[in-house]
């Protein structure tokens, strides 16, 4: 019996391809609260919000709805997302964008952050700030990304994306899948 050692590498190959891909799929998980959905890592964790973020947060208008580390704990992660809503039907977006940088990531950043106007793939307004900052809570150097958005201009919402590995496009690829996930009721 003659053996095809070209089909049987192509096969090989093949085989491996599928192992690869399918190692790399990833599941997600499914936040939704206080009118806010969208989808993020299966392997994060909802920790308990810390109370100092949770401090600088009321002191901006806002409650945090949900804390979820890539990692064990607030002082031992490799990513880490932190969502509030706050009420803005007296104010606008770039007033309760405002608050959140005057009284919360004023706090947190190593230097001004660089704020930018956009819009989201569902079509929400968002001010987005990006900036190094030392964590409230957590005492680590992190890379910062912190969106602002709201429907309707009667609740606003704000995700802060923290990762000590730094603004690459790995931790920007991850931000951005979970941005392009949001929908709000």
């Amino acid at each position: 019996m003659k053996v095809d050692y070209k089909t049987y590498i192509i096969m090989l190959i093949i085989a491996a391809s599928i192992v690869m891909v399918s190692g790399c799929a990833s599941t997600y998980q499914t936040f939704n609260k206080s009118g806010l959905y969208l989808q993020y890592p299966g392997n994060w964790t909802e920790i308990d919000t810390p109370a100092t973020d949770q401090d600088l947060a009321t002191q901006s208008g806002f409650n945090i709805t949900g804390v979820f580390v890539d990692g064990q704990s607030i002082g031992n992660y490799t990513f880490i997302m932190e969502i509030g809503a706050g009420n803005i039907t007296d104010i606008n977006l770039t007033a309760a964008a405002d608050n959140l940088n005057n009284n919360y990531i004023v706090n947190e950043a190593d230097q001004a952050p660089i704020v930018n106007r956009t819009t989201l793939k569902n079509g929400y307004d968002a001010i987005v700030y990006s900036y190094n900052a030392t964590g409230a809570s957590s005492n680590l150097t992190v890379f910062a990304t912190t969106y602002v958005f709201s429907k309707d201009n009667q609740t606003a919402y704000y995700i802060i994306f923290g990762t000590p590995l730094g603004d690459t496009t790995a931790t920007q690829e991850i931000i951005q899948n979970i941005v392009d996930s949001i929908k709000i009721d």
